[in-house]
C-alpha cells in the first residue's frame, strides 16, 4: 500500500469493522497505517484491487515469541468485501502473507478469527493454518500516547 491509498484503506477498514461490529474510529486507524507505512520494520499493509477499484486488505505486524522460534507475522486484519469473495482474492492475500514471511526470515504466521466465522476457518484450514487449544485473553493497558503511535 502507498500513502496514497488511504483513503481506499480507510474504506474498507470501516466497511470490515461494521460488519464485525466493532468501534471504527477513522483518525486512529489513518494513524496506525500511516506509522505501519513510515516504520516497516513493525509490518506491512497491503491493499488488493479488481479493475482498479479496492476490493480487500490485509495488515501483517511483526511479533516475537520463543515458543515459535523468534520473529513471527501476526495477520493482523484480513477483509475481502463481499462482492470479491469466492474469487480467489483471499486465497491470494494468505499467499502474498506467507511469501512475506519467507522474505523477512519470519518462519511462522498467526492470525486471530471469531469461533463463530466457520467460513473463516474453513478457508483458513484450506490454507494450512491449524487451530490450537488456547484461549486468545486481552488486556487494556493504559498508555500517555495514542495506541500506535510509539516508534
Amino acid at each position: 500500500m502507498r500513502p496514497e491509498d488511504e483513503p481506499d484503506f480507510l474504506a474498507l477498514t470501516q466497511a470490515f469493522y461494521r460488519h464485525e461490529a466493532f468501534d471504527f474510529d477513522s483518525a486512529a486507524s489513518g494513524r496506525m497505517v500511516q506509522h505501519i507505512l513510515a516504520n516497516p520494520h513493525v509490518g506491512a499493509v497491503y491493499l488488493a484491487r479488481q479493475a482498479g477499484r479496492a476490493v480487500g486488505y490485509m495488515v501483517l505486524t511483526h511479533c516475537y515469541s520463543l515458543e515459535f522460534g523468534g520473529a513471527f507475522v501476526l495477520l493482523d486484519e484480513i477483509f475481502v468485501l463481499p462482492e470479491a469473495q469466492r474469487t480467489g482474492l483471499g486465497k491470494q492475500l494468505l499467499d502474498t502473507a506467507s511469501d512475506y514471511c519467507r522474505e523477512n526470515s519470519m518462519g511462522t504466521l498467526r492470525l486471530e478469527v471469531q469461533k463463530k466465522n466457520t467460513r473463516a476457518i474453513d478457508v483458513y484450514r484450506t490454507c494450512g493454518f491449524r487451530t490450537e487449544d488456547r484461549y486468545l485473553m486481552s488486556l487494556p493497558v493504559a498508555t500517555a500516547e495514542p495506541t500506535g503511535t510509539r516508534q
